[in-house]
């Protein structure tokens, strides 16, 4: 709730100087009084600004037409802290392809969560209730639910109610260049520095991450996987997976197509 409002009229033409100036209190209704032949009666040649004072709380600015004498009454206006905007672009990282359809999630630590999907140009916008532009917790994710690795960015606003947060997705073309693509099945993978059983696991890997095999042994693949420390920063590690915990990919993620019906699962 605010704690005052800061209500002006001006002419169209000179917002310098307010034909009128007034504070009123929350719970006062907001009428205003005015000489005969002040406003222009131009089409909407006059301007209503109501300035809410409280945190976070936009100016309102209403044009509005107005007559010699008589009653003027301008419809209800809704008065909406700030919202909390998180805004960007998905693109393929592999050759900068703009991705449509992917899925966007932004979720706090008590698990709520907002989704959008990223338009054919690839941009996905958020409009969040104003605390969050407060808050530490939002982490975003693009690529759920595709077979693109899901990537994830924290969400620090800072206090500042804008946030740019863009989602290169796939693999890079250095990558690809190692090797036929496969992707892992499922969660908790194994990849390991050799191909016999008891070999020790260098880490797991999640669903949807990729590997570029390079060498088969019976039923054990060899290859590289792409792990991001940043979003151009990337380091290659070797390994074996078992052929059945992989499918592969075909063209995937170098397919020119804009169809995504092969990410959906």
């Amino acid at each position: 709730m605010p704690e005052a409002y800061q209500v002006y009229i001006f002419d169209k033409d000179n917002e310098v100087d307010a034909l009128f100036a007034a504070t009123y209190m929350p719970e006062e209704k907001i009428e205003v009084y005015l000489p005969q032949n002040t406003l222009s009666t131009d089409k909407n040649g006059n301007i209503i600004v109501i300035s809410p004072q409280g945190r976070d709380m936009p100016e309102i600015r209403k044009k509005f037409t107005g007559i010699r004498y008589g009653d003027i009454t301008l419809p209800v206006t809704q008065i909406i802290k700030t919202p909390a905007i998180v805004e960007g672009i998905v693109f393929r990282r592999y050759d900068d392809r703009m991705l449509g359809g992917i899925q966007v999630v932004a979720k706090d630590s008590t698990g709520r969560a907002f989704y959008t999907k990223s338009r054919l140009d690839g941009d996905y916008r958020f409009e969040l209730p104003n605390e969050y532009g407060y808050r530490n917790d939002l982490v975003v994710s693009a690529g759920v639910g595709s077979l693109f690795p899901v990537v994830t960015k924290d969400a620090q606003f800072g206090g500042n109610f804008n946030l740019e947060l863009d989602f290169p997705l796939g693999p890079s073309k250095e990558f690809v260049e190692q090797g036929n693509l496969y992707i892992v099945k499922n969660n908790l993978t194994p990849i390991r520095t050799a191909f016999f059983n008891g070999s020790t696991t260098l880490f797991l890997l999640a669903k949807n991450d990729i590997v570029a095999v390079q060498r088969v042994a019976g039923n054990k693949l060899y290859g590289l996987v792409e792990i991001f420390w940043t979003d151009e920063n990337a380091e290659m590690i070797s390994g074996w997976v078992r052929a059945q915990d992989v499918i592969y990919a075909a063209n995937y993620f170098l397919s020119p197509q804009d169809d995504l019906e092969l990410a959906k699962q």
